[in-house]
């Protein structure tokens, strides 16, 4: 099967548009009536709520391709991802590109997201309308957080996590001391550029920060996920075997990394990522090529060592379809003596470190004390003020 076959297979109507968006309206309606019913009857996870049941059956209707098709996904992620702005109030600032500056290198475009002093008012207003371009990348924060977003390689963009991003600057400052900028990596989505198109621009991303930035990588973290976790997986490995002089990021954050398991995913009721959506998603990424998808640079948990990889802190719902294949990697890194870090949340699904939408506020604040003190240590090792083991 060729890409332009893929792409086309991919891209093509399902329905017409209207027939697939009411299509779409029936389906969430039947799951949001079996998803009250199941709550009723205390067949859902303990400590999820009816509204955050509610949220994680329209992700699963809008990630599982069953109605819509990538086009229409895609679409309707980003008017979900507005509704998220607004309520954040990330929506003016990412558009005015005030918290966040387009920056493009050779081979790689994405956002450069300074550190900005949340706990000033004052200084804040300065920050925020202070220019930037790309030769600012690094620079006036301690570490820099290298970000690669999810979406199963062809949903999603380099901001749909602004708001995290934001939470993360400010709480580092506050509880840690500790200054962060975020490079968030925009790369090319599937199936109009398939493997290894994105792989190979988060490398020229990382290469760029290295070597022409002067970035040291003992003060870089890596962080992304679901697809973004595969890719900074990939992306390691990648400088781990034909990059080694950059030298590796000091560590990674990972939530929900898709290693691309062999096994067929077994579907969970109380989560949004689905065997359909999964297989589609490896299609279009990956040309649906035997070769590519048992490749390590494609799918982590076939890579022969894991051997030298940068530390990590995993975090994976506890009732996720992904939870065994994201286990059994942790299993694999630890027994070859990588430092990794899992935190399951028992009842959570896909991505719940991230999204408040699923988790609540409660959830995501405990996540993010967790990130702080993984990132802070690694500052702290860097400056000298903690031991390297």
């Amino acid at each position: 099967m060729t890409a332009t076959t893929i792409s086309q297979n991919q891209n093509a109507f399902k329905y017409w548009g209207p027939i697939a968006y009411t299509r779409l309206i029936l389906y969430i309606t039947a799951y949001i009536l079996k998803s009250t019913v199941r709550h009723v009857f205390g067949r859902t996870p303990k400590g999820v709520s009816l509204l955050e049941g509610y949220t994680v059956m329209v992700l699963r209707m809008m990630m599982s391709l069953r109605v819509l098709n990538v086009a229409q996904s895609r679409r309707m992620m980003n008017f979900s991802n507005a509704i998220v702005h607004l309520r954040t109030g990330t929506f003016k600032q990412s558009s005015r590109d005030q918290w966040a500056t387009k920056v493009k290198g050779q081979g790689w475009e994405g956002f450069w997201i300074p550190f900005k002093d949340q706990l000033n008012k004052e200084q804040l207003k300065k920050d925020l309308v202070k220019k930037h371009t790309i030769a600012d990348i690094g620079a006036g924060c301690d570490i820099v957080m290298f970000a690669i977003h999810g979406g199963g390689m062809v949903l999603g963009d380099a901001l749909m996590f602004l708001a995290n991003y934001r939470s993360w600057m400010k709480g580092m400052q506050k509880n840690h001391n500790l200054k962060i900028g975020i490079l968030s990596v925009e790369y090319s989505l599937s199936p109009e550029v398939m493997y290894p198109g994105a792989l190979n621009e988060c490398v020229a991303a990382y290469r760029h920060l290295i070597e022409h930035q002067g970035v040291d990588p003992r003060r870089v973290v890596m962080c992304g996920d679901s697809a973004g976790g595969n890719l900074c997986l990939t992306t390691a490995l990648k400088i781990r075997d034909e990059y080694s002089h950059l030298g590796m990021p000091a560590g990674q954050v990972l939530f929900s990394p898709w290693v691309m398991c062999p096994k067929p995913l077994k579907d969970s009721p109380d989560d949004y990522i689905t065997n359909l959506g999964g297989r589609t998603f490896m299609e279009a990424y990956t040309h649906n090529l035997a070769k590519i998808q048992t490749s390590p640079y494609a799918a982590p948990i076939r890579a022969s060592s894991l051997t030298g990889m940068p530390k990590m802190l995993v975090f994976a719902g506890g009732v996720e379809s992904l939870r065994p294949s994201i286990e059994s990697f942790v299993v694999k890194a630890q027994n070859e003596d990588v430092d990794v870090q899992l935190v399951v949340k028992e009842g959570r699904a896909h991505d719940y470190a991230l999204i408040e939408e699923i988790s609540g506020p409660k959830v995501i604040r405990e996540a993010e004390e967790k990130i702080g003190h993984f990132v802070a240590k690694i500052r702290d090792v860097y400056i000298g003020l903690a031991p390297t083991v």
